[in-house]
């Protein structure tokens, strides 16, 4: 028989147990709990990239999880304070510890239990928050008595911040401190990410704004608006590049150096369906044949010693637009290549061996007569044939007199808003001088003759001086300035008016009438554009 002393012995033994298997019991519920919360938090929060909505989630989580009378997420801005994200309390909204006034809610860096907490980098919890010298009071007819703030860090940082409050003494718990605690990880890693998120959308946004406006510039410089000329031979130009610019067609420009044979071909690009896609241009003439094969077709890696690959024009401006500049120039080796290319729609690259597809629209340009490089054998009369389906000659700058003027004016009023100098008026004696050179650099030489002028002009107009020009015609030219204009400002005057007339009435046609259209095309306000249009009297 067992004595009583065993018996108690036994009995002992059995409630040490039953104690052992509560506690064990117990233990293992607050971990089941705490997973559970981990895989809540998880489940709520690895979806989304959006602060409020990670705020949001994070207070009715702990709410439903912990349910404190008020729950809130705090962030550290760029000073350190702390600003409201998110907030939830048990009474309605104006009772709410942390809200009616969520926009309004904000501590300075290191005020207030919470700021306390994220300075310290420590969890704070508070049997009754109203006995401790770091409360701040809200306005709210409810007093948090239990109070516990956990920082977010996040990558070494404290990003935040999460309080509980309860208007009930001793609410909060270890285990509750535990539980917030492993919230707090996710949460900041959460709010981290989202925040960088939302930086790079920013970035992203700023950068696209950026691209449109940049690109919105390029069609503005590019317009045939904003293209300076009425002499009839320029004229021509321009309705000849308004027909053929919105087609898949290859143009040859013809021209002497300096004449704008880029600048049409950038129009030609950007009048195009093409325009936003790349324009590459490359000038046959600045390379040797074997790296201008390289720049045209691309080379792959290893063909010699250090070579890396690399893309070639043709597959960079694959979708858009290739300007080969000065092709009268290219060797007839890589005028072969060239054919094949057009021909094929494909590339190989240099030392390779796989075709590659390539779709670009070809404009050419040259000084040089190519039908005599045909005739001498220098230029590949296939290929020649290829690039001239449209041919654009562009006239030198002596057979459009009636151009000067007016694309000196452009040229000062361009110079002077790059470089914040005055817009100076030509003297006659320089509008003189300008008509009386024979510019054999083109318009080339003209805009470098400008743009010195602006930044050496010391008067009050522009001196043949200031342009590098002297003031009496070269010997054996003869100035044509018309005798029966007494005044040499106001033949100047009429030129200038009757390109600002075709200029303005050019724009509004490509705008469809559109003013406000035609004033961003011509670089104007739109008030400026009317008091012009009533001046020159256009409908």
């Amino acid at each position: 028989m067992i004595d009583d002393e065993a018996l108690a012995r036994l009995r002992r033994e059995r409630d040490q147990y039953a104690r052992s298997v509560s506690e064990l019991t117990e233990r293992f519920d607050e971990k089941v709990e705490e997973l559970s919360l981990v895989r809540q938090v998880g489940d709520a929060l690895g979806s989304s990239l959006d602060l409020r909505t990670v705020g949001g989630r994070t207070v009715d989580l702990l709410q439903a999880a912990l349910a404190p009378e008020n729950c809130s997420v705090m962030l550290c801005d760029a000073q350190g304070a702390l600003v409201l994200l998110a907030a939830r309390g048990a009474f309605d909204e104006a009772a709410s510890t942390f809200e009616p006034a969520a926009e309004a809610v904000r501590f300075a860096a290191g005020k207030g239990i919470a700021g306390a907490a994220v300075r310290a980098r420590e969890a704070v919890r508070l049997d009754d928050a109203t006995t401790d010298r770091r409360f701040v009071a809200l306005d709210s007819p409810v007093a948090p008595r239990s109070l516990m703030c956990v920082p977010l860090t996040a990558r070494d940082r404290v990003v935040g911040v999460i309080n509980l409050s309860d208007s009930e003494p001793g609410a909060f718990e270890p285990r509750h401190e535990r539980l917030l605690a492993i919230v707090a990880n996710a949460v900041a890693m959460a709010v981290e990410n989202a925040r960088l998120f939302s930086e790079v959308s920013r970035s992203r946004e700023a950068l696209a704004d950026e691209n449109r406006s940049l690109r919105r510039q390029l069609s503005d410089r590019f317009a045939l608006s904003g293209l300076v000329g009425t002499s009839p031979a320029f004229r021509g130009v321009l309705q000849l590049v308004e027909k053929v610019a919105d087609t898949t067609a290859s143009v040859l420009i013809t021209g002497e150096s300096g004449t704008g044979k880029e600048l049409i071909a950038r129009t030609l690009h950007h009048h195009s369906a093409r325009a936003e896609a790349p324009f590459v241009a490359i000038n046959c003439a600045a390379l040797p044949e074997s790296l201008l094969e390289a720049e045209l077709f691309g080379i792959e890696r290893g063909v010699a010693t250090g070579v890396d690959a690399r893309v070639g024009t043709f597959e960079q401006a694959s979708g858009g637009t290739l300007f080969l500049d000065e092709i009268g120039d290219m060797a007839p080796a890589v005028q072969a290549r060239v054919l094949r290319v057009i021909q094929e729609r494909q590339v190989v690259r240099v030392g390779g061996r796989r075709a590659l597809a390539v779709d670009v629209r070809l404009v050419a340009a040259t000084h040089r007569d190519l039908a005599a490089e045909m005739a001498a054998g220098r230029f590949r009369e296939d290929l020649f044939y290829r690039l001239k389906v449209v041919t654009v000659h562009l006239p030198p700058l002596r057979e459009r007199r009636e151009d000067l003027l007016p694309l000196a004016a452009h040229f000062i009023a361009r110079f002077a808003a790059r470089h914040g100098r005055p817009e100076l008026p030509l003297s006659r004696a320089a509008a003189r001088a300008i008509l009386a050179h024979r510019w054999p650099g083109n318009v080339r030489e003209l805009e470098h003759a400008i743009e010195q002028a602006v930044l050496i002009g010391e008067a009050n107009e522009i001196e043949p001086g200031d342009l590098g020009l002297a003031a009496a015609a070269p010997s054996g030219v003869r100035v044509e300035v018309p005798d029966e204009v007494d005044d040499f400002r106001e033949a100047m005057d009429e030129v200038q008016g009757l390109a600002e007339r075709a200029m303005i009435e050019r724009a509004l046609h490509e705008a469809g009438g559109n003013r406000t259209h035609a004033a961003r095309a011509l670089g104007l306000a739109r008030r400026t554009l009317i008091y012009k249009l009533h001046r020159l009297g256009i409908a």
